[in-house]
């Protein structure tokens, strides 16, 4: 993983019209890190910590986080071996597809595409797990390059608007890389927590560091959801 804040040095000055496309790219981010959480259930043997497995959704399972004034809602439309297809709305606006494999994480969000995919779980996930994560973000305005640090921190009770769960809490420390007239790099922090009797992330925050517009935060918690029997 490249080094992280120290990189803050090296950011060419921003554009207003870049800057707000790096906030448009933290609130991807943020919104497609709710992936899949977990059904089945393990004990650690060393200290009883318990231990995630892959994500198994149903078709009809739906969610809806706030994020910010904005509702976004998505439901379970299609579950292969491979992957999983959800129909997404914001504000109950015109519905688009987004794709997940069968590990839970985002492969594509209506036009813009993540490869591999924006991996920010791993699973079987237990506390004390980290690994390092880079993509590849493409979408008709363009394309960057992000990396990540990812670790699983601590396993804990967290409230939102949907109510109190027991969630792992997990934290990243990235960098997204941006071409175009001069090449400079936007160091952020996010930490989710992500309740398995969910199956997604019922909370996040990050925030982004851009030299010479500050830091901007991000962050949604869920209201609401049912999943299909």
């Amino acid at each position: 993983m490249v080094a992280g804040l120290e990189m803050l040095g090296k950011i060419a000055p921003t554009p207003r019209s870049r800057f707000d496309d790096i906030c448009r790219a933290g609130a991807a981010i943020l919104i497609l890190a709710v992936g899949g959480s977990c059904l089945a259930w393990g004990q650690t043997a060393a200290s009883d910590a318990p231990i995630a497995q892959a994500p198994s959704y149903r078709i009809g399972d739906r969610w809806i986080v706030m994020y910010g004034k904005t509702a976004v809602a998505s439901v379970v439309t299609s579950v292969t071996d491979t992957r999983t297809t959800f129909s997404e709305t914001k504000n109950g606006g015109v519905p688009f597809e987004m794709l997940f494999y069968a590990q839970g994480n985002v492969v594509r969000s209506g036009d813009t595409s993540y490869d591999p995919c924006l991996c920010s779980l791993s699973f079987p996930m237990n506390v004390g797990k980290n690994w390092d994560s880079k993509w590849t973000v493409r979408n008709p305005s363009g394309s960057h390059e992000s990396e990540a640090h990812v670790s699983v921190e601590a396993f804990e009770q967290v409230s939102v608007r949907a109510g109190a769960f027991d969630a792992f809490k997990i934290v990243m420390h990235g960098i997204s890389t941006y071409a175009g007239n001069g090449r400079f790099v936007v160091p952020w922090d996010a930490t989710f927590w992500y309740a398995p009797e969910v199956k997604r992330v019922v909370k996040s925050e990050a925030v982004f560091y851009v030299r010479y517009q500050g830091s901007h935060k991000e962050g949604f918690e869920l209201s609401e959801f049912s999943l299909a029997r």
